[in-house]
């Protein structure tokens, strides 16, 4: 990684195969999994609440792109696209490159910081920003491979 802009949150396991997660709405993050849903809370000391009444798609339509869970409305992005967040109120730029597993935050023509990751399964992966651009989710099928990134102050 360089730069210091960007601190990786410690994520506990909660699942074995992603389907989607949310763009986060506050400081928390949907995830729809085979298993159930997942509301991850981005704390201090992160923790995610497991639902296994409903799982799949239960909450989430691939159609729309959204989850309609815990009253909220997510939108959602995974194994189908969605409307990730790319660029940040700050005026950053999210990039993801797949083929060199990296995902980058850039300002102008300038990568401000950057990150690799493992994508063990292959078979998809998405990021997005927070709508206020101060959280990064990266997640692919594998829960060990998801990953959030908290901005640090400047």
């Amino acid at each position: 990684m360089t730069g210091k802009y960007w601190q990786q949150l410690e994520i506990p396991q909660f699942c074995e195969r992603l389907l989607v997660f949310s763009v986060p709405i506050g400081d928390r993050v949907l995830v729809a999994s085979y298993e159930g849903m997942h509301l991850i809370q981005l704390n201090e000391s992160v923790t995610v609440s497991t639902d296994l009444d409903y799982f799949e798609y239960d909450c989430f339509d691939p159609e729309t792109g959204l989850a309609e869970y815990d009253g909220e409305l997510w939108n959602m992005v995974g194994l189908y696209p969605g409307k990730p967040i790319r660029q940040s109120p700050q005026g950053e730029e999210l990039r993801l490159d797949t083929n060199q597993q990296e995902i980058s935050v850039w300002e102008q023509d300038h990568r401000r910081w950057f990150s690799p990751f493992e994508n063990f399964s292959g078979d998809w992966a998405a990021a997005t920003f927070s709508p206020d651009g101060n959280h990064i989710v990266l997640g692919c099928p594998y829960d060990f491979d998801f990953r959030v990134w908290k901005r640090l102050g400047e």
